[in-house]
């Protein structure tokens, strides 16, 4: 088992297969600063502008730019994972961001954000599971927080990994490493994999579907129209209340494996992460070439597929930009040049974006989140919830939310899940809306200068 000593300025951090190396040891520290600049990641309204091509907001940290210079630090870029060590960085003077040297001796000025690292990882050691991971970023694909935190399973002597239990609490260790690792199978945010591809062949979000059951299974008898069928919804409803009848139906009637396939590798969710700044995997998806329950069963997120936090945070970013990708960012500028972001791409099409995007709204206003996003929230947040539970090699029950806010003009994407085999202290919703209180929340005194100023929403475009 490798061993990881890791506290990101303030609890907790959690990750598994990047390879950023490092002695990772650093010192706690307590939440300070004030939250997302909105000015750092404003953009238009999405219902009335045609899709964005390319267009990252400067981040006040990296300092103006140098002509003369950026050549150099884009030729950096490529290389960034392999120079620099999150482990190693450290609180500026002002406590404003996070330096880090490189290995060639340069300086990076870093994108994570104090306050969002150290609230992610208060959540995280409050939430006491035995492994998560919480990742905030910025829709132009700045990462603010990237953390994570595990207590290994540990057997006790003469039995098998079968019956290994998790580490107790305070054997805990933190590993931002977590963050990068598909070590939790995707559950129901794969739906919004499979939802993508049901609205791009065809299917109206509004049309009605009968069904019966689908809480918690999908069973051979909801693939087809049946005389148990007592009830009529909708794709958006299934998709927000998490009904896996509904979306398991839909995929079997209306999609072709390669299909489904197609959309998780369009999405990101079967790939590497993209760009050159942070080492790991976005997801990994294995769908039946069959179309029967088994492959049914994965379209609704029951098997076949397992996604990371940052992945996460990049699928719930696809959404908030009329289906354009960021790649991840960690390094703002080195030695005072900002370093150049690396081109958004097209995921999907844009109205299928926004019409996933109202099911995601409708997953926190009236679905399986509205318990922490119901509509009495001044801020509005579209998002998706997954639980999945697995008993090897030891029984953990896995809790996801990911998703974006403001809703209107997306500040902060969040990702957070949380493997836990009983005993819940804080759900992934829970932990989510925490995280982007924070980052969105009003100005106060000496802050106003870096704070995000929310007042009553309004409904664009939705």
């Amino acid at each position: 088992m490798r061993r990881v000593h890791v506290l990101f300025a303030g609890a907790v951090a959690v990750a598994g297969a990047a390879v950023l190396v490092g002695n990772r040891s650093a010192t706690p520290a307590e939440v300070q600063g004030a939250p997302l600049d909105p000015a750092a990641t404003d953009r238009a309204d999405r219902a009335d502008r045609p899709a964005r091509r390319d267009r990252a907001p400067a981040d006040p940290a990296a300092g103006p730019a140098d002509p003369g210079r950026a050549a150099a630090a884009a030729a950096t870029a490529a290389a960034i994972a392999d120079l620099v060590d999150l482990d190693q960085r450290a609180l500026s003077a002002d406590g404003t961001h996070y330096e880090a040297k490189l290995k060639d001796g340069r300086v990076a000025v870093l994108t994570l954000d104090p306050a969002l690292q150290a609230m992610a990882e208060r959540l995280l050691a409050e939430a006491r599971a035995p492994r998560g991971a919480i990742v905030a970023m910025a829709p132009d694909g700045r990462i603010l927080a990237l953390a994570g935190r595990r207590s290994d399973p540990s057997a006790k002597d003469g039995k098998d990994a079968r019956e290994a239990r998790p580490a107790r609490a305070h054997d805990a260790t933190f590993d931002w490493h977590l963050a990068t690792e598909v070590w939790a199978p995707a559950a129901s945010v794969f739906k919004l994999v499979t939802a993508s591809a049901l609205v791009a062949a065809g299917v109206d979000p509004g049309d009605r579907v009968c069904f019966h059951g689908g809480l918690r299974s999908v069973q051979e008898s909801n693939l087809r129209d049946d005389r148990r069928d007592s009830r009529c919804e909708s794709l958006l409803y299934g998709v927000a209340h998490s009904n896996n009848a509904i979306v398991g139906k839909l995929a079997f009637q209306k999609l072709a494996p390669s299909e489904l396939t197609r959309f998780a590798h369009q999405l990101g969710v079967a790939e590497g992460l993209p760009g050159a700044e942070l080492r790991g995997t976005a997801g990994a998806v294995d769908i039946p070439a069959v179309r029967d329950l088994n492959f049914a069963q994965a379209a609704a997120g029951f098997t076949g597929s397992r996604l990371s936090a940052v992945g996460g945070a990049l699928l719930a970013a696809t959404f908030a930009d009329d289906g354009e990708q960021p790649a991840p960012r960690l390094v703002a500028s080195i030695d005072g040049v900002a370093l150049p972001a690396a081109p958004r791409r097209r995921a999907v099409a844009s109205d299928v974006a926004r019409s996933v995007g109202r099911m995601m709204l409708a997953t926190c206003e009236l679905g399986s989140a509205a318990r922490s996003f119901g509509k009495h929230q001044a801020i509005r947040v579209a998002g998706k919830t997954g639980t999945l539970t697995r008993s090897e090699p030891f029984y953990m029950e896995h809790s996801w939310f990911v998703g974006y806010a403001p809703v209107e003009r997306p500040q902060i994407i969040v990702s957070v899940v949380l493997g836990n085999p009983e005993n819940w202290h804080l759900r992934g919703h829970e932990a989510a809306r925490r995280l982007i209180d924070r980052a969105l929340a009003p100005a106060t005194g000496r802050e106003k200068n870096r704070t995000a100023k929310i007042g009553p929403t309004r409904r664009v475009g939705w």
